[in-house]
């Protein structure tokens, strides 16, 4: 019996410093400033006691110290995983394909009540599209927004700045009727017959009339915009 409770006495006595040796590890182990650093820390402190360790019970403890310790990190660095962002900062998306000029409809279109562009002044009728002197060129007709009697033919070059070519005569809404090559005829609400040509970039007095054809219009090259 005597040498029993002798026999108890050690054990918890190599317990009780065994269990002080782990939590001195805790106590004077300083996490580095790095999020997450002072696991792999931890970890490599308490791999160096087990090297050390000569006691079976305190390799157990330490062991089961060091699993808990790997189970944590692994749930650390899952979530990090999870809760990563799907775009970088500073990375551009892929900019939106823009559609080519090309591939578009050539020829006259109507715009079915969707002409509306107040930004420059315009309600368009329909409009025609094709390509003048190597330019691919789309032109809109119809009315100006802020004078209704004034018919209107919009011109937009690729690339280019856009013009404005009011009607001689107020007649309300433009309209194109047909296309011959670079020349329009169009009419107005009025039936008043008007004709353009676009690589003159002049209203005609008469379908036959001959003008001189004037020089492409000088293009620009778009500059990047940056990431917001």
């Amino acid at each position: 019996m005597r040498k029993t409770i002798l026999w108890l006495a050690a054990l918890t006595g190599a317990l009780l410093l065994v269990g002080g040796g782990i939590l001195s590890v805790r106590g004077q182990f300083n996490p580095p400033q790095n999020e997450g650093g002072w696991l792999s820390a931890l970890l490599e402190e308490v791999d160096e006691r087990l090297r050390s360790a000569a006691n079976p019970t305190e390799q157990a403890l330490l062991e089961d110290k060091r699993s808990r310790l790997e189970q944590v990190q692994q749930a650390r660095q899952e979530s990090i995983l999870l809760a990563a962002p799907t775009l970088t900062l500073g990375v551009c998306p892929p900019p939106e394909p823009t559609p080519n000029p090309d591939d578009l409809p050539q020829g006259i279109f109507e715009l079915d009540g969707e002409g509306d562009y107040q930004d420059i002044d315009l309600m368009a009728v329909n409009g025609w599209r094709g390509q003048v002197n190597g330019n691919a060129v789309t032109v809109l007709a119809g009315w100006r927004f802020s004078n209704p009697a004034e018919g209107l033919l919009v011109v937009f070059t690729v690339n280019a700045p856009f013009q404005e070519e009011p009607t001689p005569r107020q007649g309300g809404a433009l309209r194109i009727l047909s296309a011959d090559g670079n020349r329009l005829t169009l009419s107005d609400e009025q039936g008043s017959l008007y004709y353009y040509d676009l690589a003159a970039r002049r209203w005609l007095s008469r379908a036959d009339e001959v003008v001189p054809t004037l020089p492409p219009l000088p293009t620009y090259t778009l500059a990047a915009v940056p990431c917001p």
